[in-house]
């Protein structure tokens, strides 16, 4: 919006009629308005107020296009009434009367949103030319105030320019100021020191330059835009190369400064060294990949034990076991002496009852199924053991694709399996378990569901959902590749979906 217009050229008269509120506490003044602007064939006054609340009302009811505002009037006056009046009708205009002529005050009203400024003594003289400026849109000031407050606009833009200089200068932040073609017009310490360059060096320089080829392209197509008033800003995180041929990475913020002509038009572009930031993500990535290889390693080296137990059990122990029942049958069929039978009988039973338990060790320990038949028959024999022990209803159903993984993939993703079983089993007190294993393209997709408590999922793009366990799951999973999802309400359940790849 221009701020002066002071009224020496003829202001042409618009086409249609404008609609005035007048606001005075006397009487005799709004008459003197309305007998003023009743000349006048494009003006119309539709309404008079002699308070503020009167005003409120009006401005509400009547929807003027400007309002002739005493500032003394009673009840709600000054600045105060200025910010009423916008707040309830933002588009009409007001032009303050007032017998002020300090210059603080002018401005104070002027930046509290008036688009007019006037003093009584000659309100009747300027009267209609303000009204015809303020609808161009314009900013009008009575004569006698013009010179004083653009004196204190040129200081205050001083002021601006002082300490916009010392914040140039002085920020760690590198910053430019770029023409529309996308030239370099100055560059601060700052940005000298980042880049290598000196002032002279930096000045008229396409920014391109700076940007390493494969992305310039795309910067050009940003900064396009921007000059052409399709965006006011954007953000990039690039690499950019200082003098001596080194990259580095940086935060880059361009900003449009709109001038009165289009070909005055700079761009403010900021730049945030984020190579540090970005090196110490590099090295928690690295980190997190490691503690994922970790988490896999130790799940293969747990089953590894796990299956030496299992192996042991069954080639030792089962075997000898089995072994002396056989002995002790021998023998109890050579006894002479009835009276050894009874107590034989029972070592044997006592033996078999072993020999059971220890298979069921076996199996639980690390199933021989699911190196022999594969990770969907193991399922199976768990959710059939877990109905047992537990007597939860738990049923697995499979499309019977297949499904070729390795070793790894198969022992981590049947202890998740059989680790979320047993957590369902624990704490949701569900009657009811589903499985569904399917083939998802080349993925191996297992969704386990219950019909149990269910519990408040809290999850973030970082760490996924919240709990140690789900933590540790989702870790494992990202090392070979797939995810973990999980969804559940409190009272409806939970369902958790499991991915990896079919090949790793």
């Amino acid at each position: 919006m221009e701020f002066f217009n002071i009224g020496l050229e003829n202001v042409r008269e618009p086409a249609m009629t404008i609609r005035i509120l007048l606001a005075d506490e006397y009487q005799m003044a709004r008459q003197g308005l309305r007998a003023l602007l009743e000349k006048e064939v494009d003006l119309e006054v539709v309404g008079e107020a002699d308070s503020g609340p009167a005003v409120m009302r009006q401005v509400q009811d009547l929807a003027p296009d400007i309002v002739l505002l005493d500032l003394a009037l009673p009840e709600l006056h000054g600045v105060e009434a200025i910010r009423q009046i916008l707040a309830v009708s933002p588009h009409v205009k007001i032009i303050a009367l007032s017998i002020y002529a300090d210059r603080r005050f002018v401005v104070n009203i002027l930046k509290a949103g008036a688009s007019g400024y006037l003093l009584k003594d000659c309100a009747f003289e300027e009267l209609t030319k303000a009204i015809h400026t303020v609808r161009e849109p314009k900013t009008f000031i009575s004569l006698g105030l013009a010179d004083i407050v653009a004196q204190d606009y040129i200081e205050a833009l001083r002021d601006s320019e002082a300490r916009f200089r010392t914040i140039f200068e002085a920020t760690t932040m590198g910053i430019a100021l770029v023409d529309k073609e996308g030239r370099v017009v100055e560059g601060n310490p700052a940005l000298q020191q980042m880049l290598g360059y000196s002032q002279t060096e930096l000045v008229n320089q396409v920014f391109t330059v700076f940007i390493l080829p494969d992305d310039a392209s795309r910067c050009k197509a940003l900064f396009r835009e921007l000059v052409q008033g399709k965006q006011d800003s954007y953000q990039v995180e690039k690499k950019y190369i200082r003098k001596d041929g080194q990259t580095a990475w940086g935060r880059l913020n361009v900003s449009l400064i709109r001038a009165a002509k289009v070909e005055d038009h700079l761009a403010v572009c900021m730049i945030e060294d984020i190579t540090a930031q970005k090196q110490a993500e590099k090295a928690i990535r690295a980190y997190q990949e490691q503690l994922r290889s970790v988490a896999s390693e130790l799940s293969l080296t747990e089953e590894r034990e796990r299956r030496r137990l299992a192996t042991d059990l069954h080639d030792h122990v089962g075997q000898i076991l089995a072994l002396a029942q056989i002995k002790l049958g021998a023998i109890r069929e050579s006894a002479s002496s009835t009276h050894l039978v009874e107590p034989m009988d029972e070592v044997r039973r006592l033996i078999e009852q072993t020999i059971r338990y220890t298979r069921s060790l076996t199996f639980e320990l690390s199933p021989p199924i699911l190196y022999e038949l594969g990770f969907e028959a193991a399922v199976e024999w768990l959710a059939e053991l877990i109905q047992k022990q537990h007597g939860i209803t738990v049923k697995v159903q499979t499309d019977r694709s297949a499904k070729p993984v390795n070793d790894e993939i198969r022992v981590i993703l049947f202890q998740t399996v059989r680790e979320l079983l047993v957590n369902v089993v624990d704490h949701a007190s569900a009657k009811n378990i589903r499985v569904f294993i399917s083939r998802e393209d080349a993925t191996l997709q297992v969704k386990i569901e219950d019909d149990g408590l269910g519990m408040g999922i809290s999850t973030d793009a970082a760490n996924g959902p919240s709990g140690f366990g789900f933590f540790s799951i989702g870790e494992r999973l990202k090392y070979l590749g797939g995810h973990l999802e999980v969804v559940s309400e409190p009272g409806w359940g939970i369902r958790v979906t499991l991915q990896v790849p079919l090949q790793y």
